[in-house]
This record gives C-alpha cells, sequence and structure tokens, in this order.
C-alpha cells in the first residue's frame, strides 16, 4: 500500500464515520451471530471495522489521525467483556448498538480478530498513542488472549486456529507473558503438524479464508520474534500459495474450486486486490508486503491441463475421508469435493468456463425456498471434465446453517429444488430447455457444452420436474423441482426413500457421460463410465449426518488413484 491507496482508502471511510459516536457506519450484511434485521437497522456501527480505520489512521500518523483514531479506540475498548467468570470473556460483540447478551448466539472469533490489530496497533504504532490509552489497549489485548486460549480452538479451523496463534504469541511476546508465547507456539506447531499430514488446509482452497490465513502467517514472520515460529509459519505460507497458483485458472482470471468456504463464488475485489499486488515486485510503503514466492508465479499464467486430487480431511479423526478434484485446461476448470453438506459457503462442484463473452460460472446447489439447504449432503467423484454425484438428506442437521439453525429434519417449506446455476457474464446465453429425459445442454464458448442430467432418482415426495428461467441476479436456473406448491411440514424421519442421482459434462460432445446403476435394498451404487471412471454409492433413505458422512462410498477413477474416501 502506497500513500495514494492509503489516502483513498481513509476517504471510503471518511463519509461513514460519525465524530459523535466515534464509530464508522455499516451496512447491515452479517447472518451469523446477529439478532438485527437489515429492515430495521439497514445501517449499524460496526466495531471491528472502526478498529481497523483506527489501524490505518495511525499509518498516517498525522496529529489529527491520531488524535481520531485514540478516540476511536477508546470507544471500542470499553465494548470488551473483561469480566473472566462471563461465558463471553474477552469478546466484543458486532456492532455498538448490540451488546453482547442481545447478540444470537455471540462471535468468539471477535477476540482473534480485534486481538490481531491490537497486537498491530501495540506493537506498530503505541509510540503514537497516549500512555493510558496505550496501557488500556495492553490489558484489552491480555484479555482477548486468555479468551483465545480458553476456547482452543483445533487446527482444523484453519483461519482462526492461526490467527489464535499469532494472537496469544505476538501478544505473549508484547506482554511479557511467557505462558501466552509458549500456547502460541505450541499452537502454531500442532496447526503445521496436523496440516501437512494432511497436506492441505483443512479450510480447504477458499479464496476468503486462504487470503487471511497468508495475512496472518505473514504477520506471525512480521511481527513475531520466534525462530520457530517462523519456520512453522514459513512452510504453511509456502503451502498456502501453491495451493492458490494451482488452483487459479488464468483464461477465466478465476479461483478454480472446489472451495470449502466462499461469500461469492466470482472473486470479490478485495480478494483480486490482494492476488494482483502480491504478484508484483513493489514495496509496499505502508503496512505489509506481502508477496507471492516466485517459484509459483507462473502458475498464475499457465493455461495447459491439469488433473489433481488432494485429502482434505484427518480421516484418524473424522473416521472417513474426503478429496478434492479439479481439472483445467484451456477452455474451463471444473472442481468438486466428495462430500459435503450443501451449506451457502460451500461449493461442492463448481466450474468456470471461458465464453467470447467472458467468464461463466456453474455452481451446483439445493435449495430450500430459495437458500442453500444444509440439510441436504453430497457426495460426488469426477474424472476430468465429467462427474457424477448425488444427494440424500439429513436427518440431525440445519437448514441453512449446520450449527445455528438446527431443524433435525422437520421443518415447513414451499419449494425444495437442486439447481445449477449459471452466473458472471451469461447476458448472451439463452435459457435451454430440458429434453424429454430432464438432460439440460448449453453450449459454452467454441468447444464445451455443458450437459446435465439425472440417472436414478427414488423420493417419497415423487418424481423430479424441470424448471428453467433466471434469477434476481440475471443468473441462468436450471433446477429439478422436489416439491413446489403451498407451504407444508416435512419431517424426514418418516421418508422411506429421498436419493438422486445426476451426471454432468463439460466436454464438445453434448453428451451424458455413460453411467451404469446398480440398487441394493438400503443403498444405489453408480459407476461413471467403465470401472476406471470412478464410483459412488449411497443411502436411499435420509440418515445421521455423521452415519452418511461414513456410509456414502467414493471410489476416485484410476487416473487420481482410484482411492476410496
Amino acid at each position: 500500500m502506497n500513500r495514494e491507496e492509503l489516502l483513498a482508502h481513509l476517504r471510503r471511510h471518511e463519509a461513514d464515520f460519525d465524530p459523535g459516536r466515534q464509530l464508522v457506519r455499516i451496512p447491515l450484511t452479517a447472518t451469523y451471530h446477529t439478532a438485527l434485521k437489515p429492515d430495521r437497522h439497514p445501517v449499524v456501527y460496526g466495531l471491528l471495522g472502526s478498529v481497523d480505520y483506527a489501524f490505518h489512521l495511525l499509518k498516517l500518523g498525522d496529529g489529527p489521525s491520531v488524535e481520531r483514531a485514540a478516540a476511536i479506540l477508546r470507544r471500542v475498548a470499553a465494548r470488551q467483556d473483561r469480566d473472566p467468570v462471563s461465558a463471553t470473556y474477552g469478546i466484543w460483540p458486532y456492532y455498538d448498538e448490540e451488546p453482547l447478551n442481545e447478540m444470537d448466539r455471540p462471535d468468539w472469533n471477535m477476540a482473534d480478530f480485534h486481538g490481531k490489530l491490537l497486537c498491530l496497533i501495540l506493537k506498530r504504532h503505541g509510540g503514537q498513542l497516549p500512555a493510558e490509552l496505550a496501557a488500556l489497549l495492553r490489558e484489552a489485548l491480555g484479555h482477548a488472549c486468555r479468551a483465545i486460549v480458553r476456547r482452543d480452538v483445533g487446527p482444523g479451523y484453519t483461519n482462526i486456529a492461526i490467527m489464535g496463534a499469532f494472537v496469544t504469541l505476538a501478544g505473549g511476546e508484547l506482554l511479557a507473558d511467557e505462558e501466552l508465547c509458549d500456547y502460541g507456539l505450541a499452537r502454531l506447531k500442532r496447526l503445521y503438524e496436523y496440516t501437512m499430514e494432511i497436506g492441505a488446509f483443512s479450510e480447504y482452497n477458499s479464496p476468503c479464508y486462504t487470503t487471511i490465513a497468508i495475512r496472518e502467517l505473514h504477520a506471525v514472520l512480521a511481527d513475531s520474534e520466534s525462530a520457530e515460529a517462523h519456520r512453522y509459519a514459513q512452510a504453511l505460507t509456502d503451502l498456502a500459495w501453491r495451493a492458490t497458483a494451482l488452483h487459479y485458472h488464468a483464461p477465466t482470471a478465476a479461483w478454480g474450486g472446489p472451495h470449502s468456504r466462499s461469500y461469492s463464488t466470482l472473486l470479490l475485489p478485495v480478494e483480486r486486490r490482494f492476488l494482483a499486488d502480491a504478484l508484483q515486485d513493489a514495496p509496499s510503503e505502508y503496512g505489509e508486503t506481502i508477496r507471492c514466492p516466485q517459484q509459483y508465479r507462473p502458475l498464475f499464467a499457465e493455461s495447459g491441463e491439469l488433473l489433481l486430487t488432494e485429502r482434505t480431511l484427518m480421516a484418524s479423526e473424522t473416521g472417513y475421508q474426503a478429496h478434492a478434484t479439479l481439472y483445467r485446461n484451456e477452455a474451463l476448470s471444473l472442481g468438486s469435493f466428495s462430500r459435503g453438506v450443501m451449506w451457502n459457503q460451500r461449493r461442492n462442484l463448481l466450474a468456470y468456463v471461458r465464453i467470447p463473452e467472458g467468464t461463466v460460472y456453474v455452481q451446483l446447489q439445493f435449495l430450500m425456498n430459495g437458500r442453500d439447504f444444509c440439510s441436504a449432503m453430497y457426495t460426488g467423484v469426477q474424472d476430468r471434465a465429467r462427474a457424477l454425484f448425488g444427494f440424500n438428506w439429513l436427518l440431525d442437521n440445519g437448514a441453512w446453517h449446520s450449527d445455528l439453525d438446527k431443524i433435525d429434519g422437520r421443518f415447513r417449506a414451499s419449494d425444495l429444488r437442486i439447481r445449477l446455476a449459471l452466473g458472471g457474464d451469461t447476458e448472451a446465453l439463452p435459457v435451454p430447455r430440458a429434453d424429454e429425459s430432464l438432460v439440460w445442454r448449453l453450449p459454452l464458448g467454441e468447444a464445451t457444452v455443458l450437459t446435465v442430467g439425472p440417472v436414478w432418482e427414488r423420493c417419497d415426495e415423487g418424481p423430479l420436474r424441470a424448471e428453467n428461467g433466471r434469477d434476481e441476479e440475471g443468473r441462468i436456473c436450471l433446477d429439478y423441482v422436489v416439491y413446489a406448491g403451498e407451504e407444508r411440514d416435512f419431517d424426514f424421519h418418516a421418508i422411506r426413500e429421498a436419493a438422486w442421482l445426476f451426471a454432468l459434462s463439460l466436454d464438445s460432445s453434448g453428451a451424458l457421460p455413460g453411467v451404469t446403476v446398480r440398487e441394493t435394498e438400503r443403498t444405489v451404487a453408480a459407476a461413471l463410465g467403465s470401472d476406471s471412471g470412478g464410483e459412488i454409492e449411497i443411502a436411499r433413505s435420509p440418515g445421521a449426518t455423521q452415519v452418511l458422512y461414513a456410509a456414502n462410498r467414493v471410489r476416485l477413477p484410476a487416473s487420481l488413484g482410484g482411492a476410496e474416501d
């Protein structure tokens, strides 16, 4: 970040700053944890965003900027819960107008996010602040560190595992607290060993959280004094950049799938800026200088054929494995997981295709009343640009979130459907019609035809029917409707059969891949092409989440080693 970019960043926040409240106003966009609703609170006073604004004001460093930053930091520090016996000890609410006890499950991650900013502020700009405020912030940092230790997030929660390690390690150094330093180093070592045993981050290939992980690892390298921590951070940084570079698809300028967590199927501006900045050589005048290692930079321009599969879980911990597969060539990128629930942050099957007008993405969804449905379980296998996948239902999961919105297989709904959504530069594309076999075919560019259709289905709700159209975002929606009508009660515990299998291809033929299906009383299995093309087997009835994660079986194609999940 140079001076011009810093000033532009500050100007963007200037219009939203309220001098009376000493906080920044932001649109209410959070869907988790807050009980506030956008219709009644379209704009709120964001505490974390205000601290970030203060941090950048301190980078500028002139008298008025430091004075404003100090006022913000005093205001935000007062909102932390500092009572050690409290259930929310050490954390902050999201918004000034919503106390912790009024939130819908306060977010413990706020100890990590605020703690990181406080670490950087005190280490880099503590001398600019009044002594009494610096002491107040040191106290707040100590409370945040102890909240992080109390929560003790495991290494599977990648970005928070890294961030908490940094806050406790660097915070312990700053506070001269050896116990915190030891905890932070041990946590980073545990994450390193866990990740290297898998071979990938557990939060696999996440555009939003991989960039955060790289930033947090950079903070360890830049702001911790521990040589041992530096070794772990450097190795993890290398792994993160390699994964990012392999998945980036230059012809579509897209971060190829699959994504374990994503807030936007197309790259957000902040993610594009992160990659653009990291691929240049000029040093940063203000703040972090994060650069992609030279050995991985050529991959960001690569357009040749690539086929990749990786494990994503610690099977000894979960009792089952999941694989991620990526295939890319000059025209497209197709990525898929072998299993996962269909929540709104996960992209279990995702393609990006180059067309003359730009880039089109193809995203698989399972929707309940128009929202991604966590109680649908995906199981799939991919062989280059072909895929075979299926769904069944869960008895103990959530509607739009697995933990925060539990329905346990019982809910009211007016619509359930499986959707292939095409977004991006789709304006010139026609909306296709399904044929009599419910197969959709849509040419995408010169050498690619999207073809998808059911190969087997059983459901007490009756057969699928096809619907097409465009949604409010202009995306082309190719839907398989399970139910649409009057709102009514659903009880998955009373359903005898509910399972569906589909085949998909993104090649020039416009033909569905050949699939062979075999049934048993309790399961249905399907093989993609010959025996070497991969196979899945899923339960025909709804089941508990952990039961179906273990019971739904996947055998990878021979081209990917033929391993079983």
